[in-house]
């Protein structure tokens, strides 16, 4: 059998098909079904079997024709191995991106269960099989799977587990317990001593090392303590965050910082929101680093300090180590000498470990009028008020000097469909409780917002989307022609957007003057990052977009000509937790022309979800003489 990279049974029977027929360039050749039946195949294996001499320009296709090419067979095939994966896994897109840059023929067999895992590797074990790379269910015990993959290797068919261990069974996996040495050394160089670990069920392997690895701490001068604190977690639900949120308010009273196993389950945000609630502020009252860098981690507020693996490195490794055991695949009956690769972690710091010193400012007149009232600005910490008032206060370059008899507010009343102060309204089931209704001063522009106190006083236009469909038992519009009727500089848009996807245009404001078009601004949500994507240039990619989720767990930015404004979460009990509202400004190119109308048009086939609250135009400025 040839040592360089080694063909699957079915292409090695089609090429000697080939050559034993005497067949000329040009001459069509059998079909599939019928070449199956010849050769004593399965149609499947044959079809496969095509697929790769198409690739390499031995065989040719036209339409459903086949013909032989006559080129000379290369020395080399393109090596082929199947992938077995959680279907939820945030590595798979690495996975198929890196093999497609390798020239790698790489078939993806997604799960939903162990079950389901287990039953692939029933189904690879055939003379097909070049190699098998397995992802196992973090949860699931090793000796539930190890049989199943050395059945394979005893059938001198190469199978790698990614990220667990098994004895005799060749692997690349995290070193998990560098990991906690890392994450524990980085926050004891920043001052904390008391500790605690948040990890998932010590069943898994990963979560065995882990534990080891913190209990180890005892032995370390004034860790004893912290080598107590470990809490585990299933899968970060609601139920998991109270149980951490108790701890921190009773035997884990003293402890300054969190170390966090979240390399599966993205448990991040919703602890951080949670001990919001609470009044525990990342990082002034708490530090946390997490094992594990999902790219979510990178865009929650803070932004969460990772131990990290280079995942795109492992997967290079692992397909590097799937073909070099391909070559020599007679020696895998030699189980002791499976090789097992760690790879070693890395720190990417973030604001979650970098506290800043306070910011005695208060918070002034302006920012209170943007939706709070006094007594909640006082219960605010001084660096969340200044926070609020910074971001509030800020002007346009074309509002720093205008006076506010230049503005002009464009009269919404027959358009508004949703309350803002009742659940059902605003974009959801979440309202805007504390935004006050009337007059507001934002980044320089006065608004004023429509509604009232009763349920039926409508005070936000809401767009049609896949999530909102309905407002005040009416459907709601996915376009509409909105009159102006005045000469304007500029227009600012008071606005807020739900449901949002990562870089998706969803809307578009469009300007005129009579027929005239005098521009338009697509509104392109930020959302989330992918779980799977590169968050190292997520700064810049995110100035693509131009508004984000009201929600504040997701990353908020001021883009180009759109800045946030934060206002108050419904619930006053947290008087640190705030949502985000956006203004937009759209420069007039033709300031002289009276502006008839806007049209606002929406996708209503996606999710993402726009609400208008206000739109105010800039008149020019007067003619001086």
């Amino acid at each position: 059998m040839s040592y360089g990279v080694i063909l699957s049974d079915s292409v090695q029977i089609l090429r000697r098909w080939l050559d034993s027929s005497n067949l000329s360039p040009g001459n069509r050749l059998p079909s599939e079904r019928v070449l199956a039946r010849e050769l004593g195949m399965k149609h499947n294996a044959i079809n496969r079997a095509m697929s790769r001499l198409l690739g390499e320009g031995v065989v040719r296709r036209d339409g459903y024709k086949l013909f032989y090419a006559g080129l000379e067979k290369p020395e080399e095939s393109r090596f082929a191995c199947d992938l077995v994966i959680a279907r939820r896994s945030f590595f798979t897109k690495g996975y198929t991106k890196l093999a497609k840059e390798l020239g790698i023929e790489l078939r993806v067999h997604q799960y939903d269960s162990g079950g389901d895992a287990l039953s692939y590797f029933y189904h690879l074990d055939t003379l097909e099989t070049e190699c098998v790379i397995f992802e196992p269910p973090h949860l699931m015990p090793v000796p539930l799977w190890e049989p199943a993959v050395r059945k394979l290797l005893s059938h001198d068919i190469p199978a790698i587990s990614a990220r667990q261990a098994a004895p005799g069974v060749p692997c690349v996996d995290p070193d998990y317990t560098r990991a906690v040495e890392l994450a524990v050394s980085h926050l004891r160089d920043i001052g904390h001593q008391e500790m605690g670990l948040l990890t998932i069920s010590p069943r898994s392997e990963s979560g065995k090392e882990i534990v080891s690895a913190w209990k180890s701490l005892r032995l370390q001068k004034g860790l004893s303590s912290t080598a107590r604190r470990i809490a585990y977690y299933s899968e970060g639900r609601e139920d998991d965050i109270q149980m951490i949120l108790k701890k921190m308010d009773g035997d884990w009273k003293d402890v300054s910082s969190l170390v966090i196993y979240s390399e599966h389950e993205p448990i991040g945000p919703h602890l951080l929101e949670g001990l919001a609630r609470t009044g525990l502020r990342v990082p002034q009252d708490l530090a946390i680093v997490c094992i594990g860098d999902l790219p979510h981690l990178a865009a929650t507020n803070p932004p969460l300090t990772a131990i990290s693996f280079d995942a795109p490195l492992m997967q290079e490794v692992i397909f590097g180590l799937a073909q070099r055991l391909t070559r020599r695949r007679q020696d895998l009956r030699s189980h002791s000498s499976a090789p097992r690769i760690r790879v070693q972690p890395h720190l990417i710091r973030r604001a979650s470990t970098d506290a800043p010193g306070p910011i005695p400012v208060k918070a002034s007149p302006a920012s209170r009028s943007a939706g709070a009232t006094s007594t909640e600005f006082a219960a605010m910490s001084s660096a969340a008020a200044a926070d609020f008032a910074q971001l509030l206060n800020r002007r346009y370059p074309m509002t720093s000097s205008a006076n506010e008899s230049r503005f002009e507010q464009v009269d919404l009343a027959e358009f508004v469909n949703r309350p803002l102060n009742f659940r059902k309204g605003w974009l959801g089931d979440l309202p805007l409780t504390n935004f006050a209704i009337g007059r507001h001063k934002i980044h320089g522009v006065p608004f004023e917002v429509l509604g009232g106190h009763a349920r039926g006083d409508c005070g936000v236009i809401v767009f049609r989307s896949t999530s909102n469909k309905t407002g005040n038992s009416r459907a709601l519009p996915s376009r509409l022609r909105i009159p102006i009727e005045t000469t304007a500089q500029a227009i600012y848009i008071l606005h807020g957007c739900g449901y949002s996807r990562y870089l998706s245009p969803f809307a578009q404001y469009d300007f005129y003057a009579g027929r005239k078009h005098l521009g338009s601004v697509p509104l392109v949500s930020l959302g989330y990052p992918p779980p799977d994507g590169d968050t190292r240039n997520f700064e810049k990619e995110a100035m693509k977009a131009n508004i984000q989720d009201w929600w504040s767990d997701f990353p908020h930015l001021d883009f180009p000509s759109a800045w946030r404004a934060p206002v108050l979460e419904g619930k006053t009990e947290y008087p640190d937790r705030n949502v985000y509202l956006y203004t937009l400004e759209w420069k007039n190119p033709f300031p002289g022309r009276t502006i008839t109308h806007m049209e606002i048009a929406v996708d209503a086939e996606k999710p993402t979800t726009l609400g208008v609250l206000a739109i105010s135009t800039l008149k020019p400025e007067p003619a001086r003489g």
